[in-house]
């Protein structure tokens, strides 16, 4: 699977760069997200959207928008939502106050206890888990180094995993 790490420029901001993922040269994961819900959940993606953007601009990667540790011990995988109360996710990787990069996400029913009982919320999970992995891999590397309020590559964000 080629993935590529695109910045989402109107939602980015002097606190944190917020990026989503395109896949195989195809739709922007938090493009999907949005076409998918905000018919349904209107009231919450205007909500989510505004975080998002109060993220970048303002506040940075606070904790508070987040819940933390969805993915795997330390991947920086998390559910971004606008209360916890509401039941519509959206994946991410969070990278310290620097940057979120988003994927995908739905709608978690009150009777589903973790995305793992859910198969769209288990698929959507799963892939930003996959792509956190190979993302982190990279910083390790030093392919992708964190800025103050960026990511960084000398090459494009374009890789396959």
């Amino acid at each position: 699977m080629k993935y590529e790490i695109v910045e989402l420029s109107a939602l980015s901001g002097e606190r944190a760069a917020i990026y989503s993922i395109k896949i195989d040269d195809d739709v922007i994961l938090f493009e999907k997200f949005l076409d998918e819900n905000r018919n349904i959940f209107p009231g919450e993606i205007k909500s989510l959207v505004k975080n998002i953007n109060q993220i970048g601009k303002h506040v940075g990667t606070s904790e508070k928008y987040f819940k933390i540790n969805e993915g795997k011990p330390g991947d920086g995988v998390c559910a971004l939502f606008d209360w916890p109360e509401r039941k519509l996710r959206l994946y991410c990787i969070r990278y310290q106050s620097v940057a979120i990069i988003i994927g995908g996400g739905g709608y978690k029913l009150s009777h589903i206890r973790a995305w793992q009982d859910d198969k769209k919320l288990k698929a959507e999970a799963e892939l930003i888990i996959k792509i956190a992995k190979d993302v982190n891999r990279r910083i390790k590397d030093n392919e992708i180094v964190l800025l103050e309020n960026k990511l960084y590559s000398d090459i494009p964000f374009i890789y396959e995993i």
